[in-house]
Protein backbone atom coordinates (compact mmCIF):
# COMPACT_ATOMS: atom_id res chain seq x y z
CA UNK A 1 0.00 0.00 0.00
CA UNK A 2 3.20 2.30 0.84
CA UNK A 3 3.84 2.27 -3.16
CA UNK A 4 0.37 2.82 -4.19
CA UNK A 5 0.36 5.97 -1.75
CA UNK A 6 3.44 7.60 -3.14
CA UNK A 7 2.14 6.98 -6.86
CA UNK A 8 -0.62 9.37 -5.56
CA UNK A 9 1.54 11.52 -4.00
CA UNK A 10 3.81 12.29 -7.21
CA UNK A 11 0.15 12.41 -9.25
CA UNK A 12 -1.12 14.83 -6.97
CA UNK A 13 2.18 16.82 -6.95
CA UNK A 14 2.39 16.84 -10.51
CA UNK A 15 -0.93 18.22 -10.19
CA UNK A 16 -0.04 20.97 -8.37
CA UNK A 17 -0.84 19.30 -4.53
CA UNK A 18 1.21 21.50 -2.00
CA UNK A 19 0.86 18.23 0.60
CA UNK A 20 0.07 15.19 0.83
CA UNK A 21 -2.34 13.78 3.65
CA UNK A 22 -2.20 10.42 5.04
CA UNK A 23 -4.63 9.46 7.68
CA UNK A 24 -4.62 6.24 9.71
CA UNK A 25 -0.71 5.51 9.07
CA UNK A 26 0.20 5.34 12.23
CA UNK A 27 3.47 2.59 11.82
CA UNK A 28 6.74 4.71 12.15
CA UNK A 29 8.39 2.76 9.41
CA UNK A 30 6.00 3.45 6.81
CA UNK A 31 5.43 6.61 7.96
CA UNK A 32 9.41 7.77 7.94
CA UNK A 33 9.69 5.89 4.33
CA UNK A 34 6.80 8.01 3.31
CA UNK A 35 8.38 11.15 4.33
CA UNK A 36 11.43 10.15 2.68
CA UNK A 37 10.49 9.20 -0.54
CA UNK A 38 6.96 11.41 -1.08
CA UNK A 39 7.54 14.92 -3.68
CA UNK A 40 5.26 16.89 -0.83
CA UNK A 41 4.98 17.54 2.62
CA UNK A 42 3.08 14.88 4.33
CA UNK A 43 0.01 15.43 6.69
CA UNK A 44 -0.67 12.41 9.38
CA UNK A 45 -3.55 11.74 11.21
CA UNK A 46 -2.73 11.71 15.46
CA UNK A 47 -4.53 8.55 16.51
CA UNK A 48 -3.95 6.74 19.89
CA UNK A 49 -1.78 4.61 18.24
CA UNK A 50 0.35 6.98 16.41
CA UNK A 51 4.12 8.00 17.94
CA UNK A 52 4.02 11.05 19.57
CA UNK A 53 3.71 13.96 18.06
CA UNK A 54 8.02 14.86 18.65
CA UNK A 55 8.66 11.39 16.96
CA UNK A 56 6.41 12.30 14.15
CA UNK A 57 8.04 15.45 13.58
CA UNK A 58 11.65 13.34 13.43
CA UNK A 59 10.19 11.39 11.05
CA UNK A 60 9.92 13.43 8.68
CA UNK A 61 6.29 15.30 9.16
CA UNK A 62 5.33 18.05 8.58
CA UNK A 63 1.60 18.41 10.15
CA UNK A 64 -0.08 16.58 12.00
CA UNK A 65 -4.34 16.84 12.25
CA UNK A 66 -5.94 15.95 15.38
CA UNK A 67 -9.20 15.43 13.54
CA UNK A 68 -12.68 15.91 15.71
CA UNK A 69 -10.61 14.00 19.08
CA UNK A 70 -10.12 17.61 20.86
CA UNK A 71 -13.64 18.73 20.31
CA UNK A 72 -15.18 15.58 20.86
CA UNK A 73 -13.76 15.44 24.05
CA UNK A 74 -13.94 18.79 25.07
CA UNK A 75 -17.68 18.54 24.25
CA UNK A 76 -17.85 14.97 26.49
CA UNK A 77 -16.32 17.13 29.59
CA UNK A 78 -19.12 19.87 28.93
CA UNK A 79 -21.79 17.05 28.75
CA UNK A 80 -20.46 15.24 32.20
CA UNK A 81 -20.76 18.72 33.75
CA UNK A 82 -23.71 19.75 32.63
CA UNK A 83 -25.33 16.63 33.90
CA UNK A 84 -23.98 16.98 37.55
CA UNK A 85 -25.16 21.03 37.72
CA UNK A 86 -28.40 19.73 36.94
CA UNK A 87 -28.58 16.68 39.35
CA UNK A 88 -27.22 19.09 42.06
CA UNK A 89 -29.85 19.95 44.75
CA UNK A 90 -30.49 23.68 43.61
CA UNK A 91 -28.53 23.27 40.21
CA UNK A 92 -25.37 24.20 42.23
Amino acid sequence: MLDDALARAHAYGAAGAKGFFAPGLVDEKLIGRLCEASPLPVNVLALPTSPQSSRLAELGVARISYGPGPWRRAMAFLEEAAAEALAAPNGA
